[in-house]
């Protein structure tokens, strides 16, 4: 993907930071952000921190732009909405940290992050469903017993319309006799004592 346009947000840092905000302007091979914040006094350096999902980022130092903002270019390795923080190094004395804040927070537009977790979602074939090796087999075996079950039951439901169409070609109208019965009744119909 080419330029990214980010929200033109600035976030009010606490001093002796003023305003502070990111642009993303590349998502190609991970994310390139301008970044830009307001320093008061005339610190040597301004640095940005960032903290990933695992560890802190290497530092990046800002340039002085003029009137108290220090702005540059920080490269991440990933398309990941990770907190920055700013440190003003004084010439003499402590440095002071800011507070972190999400990239989204300073200004960096929440679609590049969205998109990013689409595109680097796994995908698999349409419909398809990942299955662990081992269970492979179990899937296979229980296909196999489901068709003998239905085999089973078609040979079962085929073989009683068979017997009934046999009884009925018979002469015996009535499904509720047992086949044997009708020579039982004709036996005893033959019979003249009453």
């Amino acid at each position: 993907m080419g330029l990214m346009v980010g929200f033109m947000v600035a976030l009010a840092l606490t001093s002796p930071f003023g305003e502070a905000e990111a642009r993303a302007i590349s998502v190609s091979g991970g994310l390139t952000l301008e970044v830009s914040v307001e320093v008061e006094g005339a610190p040597v350096a301004v640095l940005v921190r960032g903290i990933g999902l695992v560890d802190e980022l290497p530092p990046v130092a800002l340039a002085p732009q003029g009137n108290g903002l220090w702005a540059g270019i920080v490269e991440l390795p990933s398309v990941t909405n990770i907190r920055i923080g700013f440190e003003s190094i004084p010439a003499s004395g402590a440095s002071t940290v800011s507070d972190l804040h999400l990239l989204t927070e300073l200004g960096v537009d929440p679609a590049i992050f969205e998109a990013s977790a689409v595109q680097n979602t796994p995908r698999s074939p349409q419909g398809a469903v990942d299955v662990p090796a081992g269970d492979q087999e179990w899937g296979w075996l229980g296909l196999a017993a489901g068709a003998a079950g239905l085999s089973l039951l078609a040979f079962w439901t085929l073989g009683s319309g068979r017997r009934r169409s046999v009884d009925n070609l018979s002469g015996n109208a009535d499904d509720s006799t047992n086949a044997d019965e009708p020579e039982a009744e004709a036996a005893t119909s033959d019979d003249p004592s009453p």
